[in-house]
């Protein structure tokens, strides 16, 4: 991570703001660098530099008051002059990923609220993660998740982790999100509980598909043997670092 401040740091650091648009945007731990934003793609920032070179550079890696400039920014950028969305990228979803963001919440203390995407959030991928906080093997296998996530969305990875909860009420699923942090969005209780088509019932259960809905991995294989969600993380990391 610091070799990566380094280089951004190195690639955009000039001396003046002699342009409106180019600003001074403060790194997370400490650096700034100098940039004008051209664009925001999900969790990255298409950002420039005044010799023109133009690079991804990950949202996460910014203190919380730039994050939330750059949201700002990409609201007014797709919002219309009456206040309605007028962002292309939504209308690009696939109509799978249009299934997936109609019925999301999203963990706030003990209770749940209603999860709205970004206007330009269109992954390339779904990882559906099928779990409960009765279950021992959950409990276990959850906070290797979460890890995950929060490494890979540093990094500006494409996709989209939806919890599927096996919970037996609304309430025991809010408290299992808060405990264990899940910062990614979930299907309200009791929805789209078949939306990709399982080898197997048994959780955890963590099921990657393409944006189309397409099942990439899953925790069974063909055959309907489980082979564990530790194994398709590993292969998904494998498949993400590939992009």
């Amino acid at each position: 991570m610091h070799s990566l401040k380094v280089l951004i740091i190195g690639l955009f650091a000039v001396v003046s703001l002699a342009a409106d648009e180019f600003r001074i945007w403060n790194v997370m731990g400490g650096g700034e660098f100098e940039a004008k934003l051209n664009a925001v793609k999900g969790t990255l920032l298409v950002l420039e530099n005044r010799a023109g070179k133009v690079v991804d550079y990950p949202l996460g890696n910014l203190t919380l008051s730039d994050q939330t400039f750059a949201k700002d920014w990409q609201l007014a950028q797709t919002t219309s002059g009456d206040g309605s969305s007028a962002s292309a990228a939504s209308a690009e979803r696939s109509a799978f990923a249009q299934r997936v963001y109609r019925d999301l919440v999203s963990s706030q203390g003990s209770r749940l609220k209603r999860f709205s995407p970004e206007p330009t959030d269109s992954p390339k991928y779904f990882a559906f993660y099928r779990s409960a906080m009765w279950c021992p093997p959950c409990r276990k296998f959850t906070p290797d998740l979460v890890d995950f996530y929060k490494k890979q969305k540093r990094r500006g990875a494409s996709f989209e982790l939806v919890f599927i909860s096996s919970d037996r009420s609304e309430d025991d699923m809010a408290n299992y999100m808060n405990e264990y942090k899940m910062d990614w969005p979930a299907f309200k209780h009791g929805k789209n509980t078949d939306i990709v088509k399982r080898n197997g019932n048994g959780i955890p259960n963590l099921i990657i598909t393409d944006a189309e809905g397409n099942k990439l991995l899953d925790s069974y294989d063909s055959s309907g043997n489980f082979i564990g969600p530790t194994a398709v993380m590993k292969d998904f990391e494998k498949l993400l670092a590939a992009e």
